[in-house]
């Protein structure tokens, strides 16, 4: 058929095979039961027609536009259809099947009730389209354009998508199954409960994208970044990301699991009430993030670096740091349990009405920290380094603590019960209102130091040394001091009850002495030791609610001038060294238990 025009004509129950149309037009046509099979259209137009009950194969199409078209009823198989155009159409209960398209343009169509299986798109657009209902299974789309497109109750099974591009797109109650894009961009979209499972993305570009209700399971992110993307209820299982960065992330009720991050860097981070289960990070970065009302679950962070970012009303179980940096970092309304940090630091940070339960720190270093309200239960610290830090109604309980430094730090109200600290020091340090309640320490050193009304209840210290430090308005009962060194300070407790110093060394013996300590040339056996920490401990929770009423000051007090530095005498003990570098050589034996 050539060069062939059809107007206002009718095609009913009709079958074509081996048939060619070249250069025809079809204007005000309706066809009906119509089957074509091996049949060739070229350089042909329908304009304002109607197919109904039609059914095509291998067929193969070339230069052909429909306009205004209806397709109701339609089967297509084996076919191939280059440079097809397709302007205000609407195909209804439509079937493809092994179908090849290349350099097809769909403009405002709508397709209902569409099942695509095995389909092949090269270079095609689409643009103010609309799907209801519709199926694509084992296809491949490479160089796709989805512009304004809008999908409810979809499904996509075994696709893959190279160079495609999806915008100003809404997509709702849609389903990806066996998923892969390959160098894709989404944008300006939004996705309503949309389920994807097995799916990878690789070297993607993701901006201004809203997931509502959206559930992800079995996800592979590679090289992908994303750009103003917020998750709404959100359920993420099973997903690794690699070479990662986001800008302008949100997580709103969402939840988090078995998530795998290498090579992440996140920029404007937010996450309100959400669930982080079973998830490692591998040289991950975080700035200016914001986490709010969220559950952390089995957390591995590995070399991870966290920059102006706040927490608050959180909840922490089994979480691990290691070669880990805080800057610039505020915690407010925690409560941790089994956090372990280790190679780790944090800078101008802040903690507020924390309670952490069984933290483990190890190689850690403090700086500019604040801690306020803040609880540790059945902590270990190893070479840690308290700098420039505040701490106020601070409380340790349960602890053992080793290579412990407060260095150039304020305190007020902090209360340590129960604990065990090998080699500690405290250097430049202002302190009012210290509590020690069933502690055992050896190695202590405190050196420029300023502590005001410190309690002392059944405590016992081994080789220390206080050097140019003042002790003013203490209060002790049961202490023993044993092989301590005392030089160019002023100790003074004025309540004491059973102060025993044996072996002590004392460059100003008479501040000591008045205080109303008995030193005597003795040694204390195992069984007197724990008669008196016996003692102690039936009042020690009588003792610690009193002994945390005490007044409290408004601001940080200045440190008061301490006197110059002096050489040590000979007759100080030599186990003791009042340098910041502490003997690390001495563990507390099986009788310092409490």
């Amino acid at each position: 058929l050539l060069n062939f025009t059809s107007i206002n004509g009718s095609y009913i129950n009709t079958t074509y095979s081996n048939f060619t149309v070249v250069n025809a037009s079809f204007i005000n046509g309706i066809e009906f039961n119509l089957t074509l099979w091996n049949v060739s259209l070229i350089n042909s137009s329908f304009v304002n027609y109607t197919r109904i009950n039609y059914t095509l194969s291998e067929a193969y199409l070339a230069n052909v536009s429909f306009v205004t078209f209806t397709a109701i009823n339609i089967s297509t198989a084996n076919t191939t259809a280059v440079n097809v155009s397709i302007v205000n159409a609407t195909f209804i209960n439509g079937t493809e099947f092994n179908v090849t398209a290349l350099n097809n343009t769909i403009f405002k169509a709508s397709f209902i009730n569409y099942t695509r299986i095995n389909f092949t798109l090269f270079n095609t657009s689409l643009t103010n389209v609309s799907t209801i209902n519709t199926t694509a299974i084992n296809g491949t789309s490479v160089n796709s354009t989805f512009i304004y497109v809008d999908a409810l109750n979809g499904t996509f099974m075994n696709v893959t998508d190279v160079n495609g591009s999806i915008s100003w797109s809404m997509l709702k109650n849609v389903s990806y199954v066996n998923f892969l894009s390959v160098n894709g961009s989404l944008g300006n979209s939004t996705w309503l409960n949309v389920t994807s499972k097995n799916a990878s993305y690789f070297n993607q570009t993701w901006v201004n994208l809203t997931m509502i209700n959206a559930t992800f399971v079995n996800h592979t992110l590679r090289n992908v970044s994303q750009l103003n993307v917020t998750y709404i209820n959100a359920s993420i299982y099973n997903v690794t990301s690699t070479n990662v960065t986001t800008v302008n992330l949100m997580y709103v009720n969402s939840t988090i699991v078995n998530y795998t991050a290498v090579n992440v860097t996140e920029f404007n981070l937010t996450v309100w009430n959400g669930i982080l289960n079973t998830t490692k990070f591998v040289n991950y970065t975080m700035v200016n993030s914001s986490i709010a009302g969220t559950r952390l679950f089995n957390l591995t962070f590995v070399n991870y670096t966290g920059i102006d970012g706040s927490y608050w009303n959180m909840t922490w179980l089994n979480v691990t740091f290691v070669n880990a940096t805080h800057i610039n970092f505020t915690e407010t309304d925690i409560v941790r349990t089994n956090v372990t940090m280790v190679n780790a630091t944090a800078h101008n940070s802040s903690s507020v009405n924390v309670l952490s339960i069984n933290e483990t720190l190890i190689n850690v270093t403090l700086r500019n920290h604040s801690f306020i309200n803040v609880t540790l239960v059945n902590s270990l610290l190893v070479n840690v380094s308290f700098w420039k830090h505040y701490r106020k109604n601070f409380l340790a309980k349960d602890s053992y603590w080793k290579n412990v430094s407060f260095i150039h730090g304020v305190g007020h109200n902090v209360t340590i019960v129960n604990g065990i600290s090998v080699d500690m020091l405290l250097f430049d340090e202002s302190q009012k209102i210290i509590n020690f309640t069933n502690v055992l320490v050896r190695n202590f050193t405190v050196y420029n130091s300023t502590i005001k009304r410190p309690v002392f209840r059944n405590v016992s210290m081994w080789n220390s040394l206080m050097l140019l430090t003042k002790i003013r308005a203490g209060n002790a009962r049961d202490v023993t001091f044993i092989d301590v060194t005392v030089n160019e300070s002023d100790v003074r407790f004025h309540d004491r009850v059973n102060v025993v110093a044996c072996n002590m060394t004392m460059a100003q013996k008479k501040a000591f002495a008045d205080s109303g300590a008995l030193a005597r040339k003795r040694r204390w056996s195992e069984q007197e030791m724990r008669e008196m920490q016996e003692m102690a401990h039936e009042e020690t929770e009588t003792y610690i609610e009193q002994a945390g009423r005490g007044e409290e000051d408004p601001e940080p007090e200045e440190r008061e001038t301490t006197l110059k530095p002096v050489t040590p005498t000979p007759s100080m003990s030599t186990s003791s060294s009042p340098m910041p570098s502490m003997s690390t050589s001495s563990t507390p034996t099986p009788s310092m238990s409490t």
